[in-house]
């Protein structure tokens, strides 16, 4: 039975090597009953430009790019990777996305982002998101010198732990039943909503006005280990990913 599946939050580095062969493992697992495979943001810890792929994603567009040969893949960034462009999309055989995408997928309409803009509480994030997502400040950003560009990725990285450090996992980091309304109203047809982002892996019913949504948060990888979120005409599954110490 052929599947479609998604993926978030990869976090994939020079310095993540278990989770970089996991993602190949991965690829490999799915190549044989697999329609379509997701890749819904922050599939790398950093993106500095499509001129500066450190090992990892170099390694990561060889594996996508042979799994594209047979199984279509697209991409949505994330609050790690939107600067990933249409470079590196074609050299992994990546189709590119907007921040959000409506698809039918056996016969249930599914609205798909990497899930940041529904986290309506916290509103200095979203301003940032704002800022950085234009893509007059993209074209800048782009137009620096590596090295520059280096050290402003190095202070975003510090400021983002020390954020996570002082909010936690509390509830304005998490998707909002405000940014979950927001999102559906402009797709009324949808009735499944999938994303990653949170690192809080669930599943949610959410019920905007007069109809339920379910809500699928996809899973973080860490430590060697991952998920994905299999999506079936019979229904959808949130399943875990184990590195095999063989591979």
């Amino acid at each position: 039975m052929r599947r479609t599946v998604f993926i978030a939050d990869l976090h994939l580095s020079d310095d993540t090597p278990d989770l970089n062969r996991l993602f190949a493992q991965a690829l490999r697992g799915w190549e044989n009953d697999t329609d379509a495979l997701y890749i819904l943001g922050d599939l790398f810890e950093a993106w500095l430009g499509d001129d500066m792929p450190d090992k990892a994603a170099q390694d990561a567009a060889a594996a996508l790019k042979a799994f594209s040969a047979h199984t279509p893949v697209y991409f949505i960034c994330g609050n790690r990777d939107f600067l990933l462009g249409k470079k590196y999309a074609a050299a992994a055989g990546m189709t590119l996305l907007p921040e959000t995408e409506e698809l039918v997928l056996y016969g249930k309409t599914c609205l798909i982002s990497h899930g940041d803009e529904m986290c309506t509480d916290d509103t200095s994030y979203q301003h940032f998101r704002r800022v950085m997502r234009n893509q007059a400040v993209q074209k800048i950003l782009l137009s620096l010198p590596q090295k520059w560009r280096r050290k402003i990725a190095a202070d975003m990285r510090a400021a983002s732990k020390k954020r996570k450090r002082e909010i936690g996992m509390g509830s304005i980091s998490d998707v909002t039943q405000k940014g979950v309304c927001q999102a559906l109203s402009r797709h009324p047809q949808a009735e499944i909503l999938i994303h990653g982002h949170t690192h809080r892996p669930a599943v949610h019913r959410h019920t905007c006005g007069s109809r339920t949504v379910t809500r699928y948060v996809l899973p973080d990888w860490h430590d060697g280990r991952g998920g994905f979120l299999s999506v079936l005409e019979k229904g959808c599954e949130i399943l875990p990913l184990v590195l095999h110490e063989a591979v």
